[in-house]
């Protein structure tokens, strides 16, 4: 069951209507996505309000503050989609930024809590659409400082898992009861490494998907990321 889930991409409509925004700042190119998103929505009857999630990918980490002005123009916090930001590159169009919009046609909410992990800009942890949970991407910051738990790729990742887990129950559900995860890696030599790690934690790379990205960075250019999504 997919609730009704419509998935686009900022490159594809960027082609489609012909916009060329090479010329245009990242700001304005960030404008004419959201407002070619709208439209697309519109012909479903939906509006931006209705975005659960958004994977943003920046040419360069350093304008994430321009994506969260942007963002903020666009959302209220109490409508702040779940967020995935990283750095990629090589995008068409001439723009800088690519956006991979997630809406439903059901109803939705919006969790957000001061518990674990605090987000550090405009999205909230995770959204609930029927019996699902779908959240955004956590890093290996422990709660009590808002710091990176160390340089250690694993203790990192327990620590993903772990603040994961703190948004999933947030949410009515639990990390045991997530169905994906996606693992967003600036080195993928440390695979393996994460794999031991949802090992600790009993799940079964054989049992439950886990898919892995390569990343050019991250926010504040940690190694390792994980989203995942979960039944309540």
């Amino acid at each position: 069951m997919n609730h009704q889930l419509i998935t686009f991409d900022s490159t594809v409509l960027l082609q489609a209507n012909e916009v060329d925004v090479s010329a245009l700042s990242l700001k304005e190119q960030l404008e004419e996505i959201f407002k070619l998103a709208a439209d697309t929505l519109a012909k479903e009857g939906l509006t931006l309000d209705d975005v659960i999630l958004v994977v943003v990918e920046v040419s360069d980490m350093k304008d994430r503050p321009i994506v969260n002005e942007a963002q903020k123009a666009v959302w209220k916090p109490e409508n702040y989609p779940a967020r995935i930001i990283l750095e990629r590159g090589g995008y068409k169009a001439g723009a800088g930024v690519r956006i991979i919009f997630t809406a439903t046609k059901e109803p939705h909410v919006c969790i957000n809590t001061f518990k674990g992990q605090i987000p550090t800009g405009p999205f909230s942890r995770s959204a609930v659409v029927g019996n699902r949970v779908y959240g955004c991407g956590v890093r290996g910051l422990k709660p009590e400082t808002q710091k990176i738990i160390s340089d250690d790729v694993k203790e990192q990742a327990r620590q993903c898992l772990r603040n994961l887990d703190t948004n999933m129950r947030s949410s009515g559900s639990s990390i045991q009861k997530a169905y994906s995860f996606s693992v967003y890696l600036t080195d993928l030599a440390n695979v393996d490494l994460v794999l031991e790690v949802f090992t600790e934690f009993g799940f079964d790379p054989d049992e439950i998907e886990i898919t892995f990205e390569k990343v050019r960075a991250l926010n504040e250019y940690h190694p390792v990321e994980i989203a995942c999504n979960a039944l309540l």
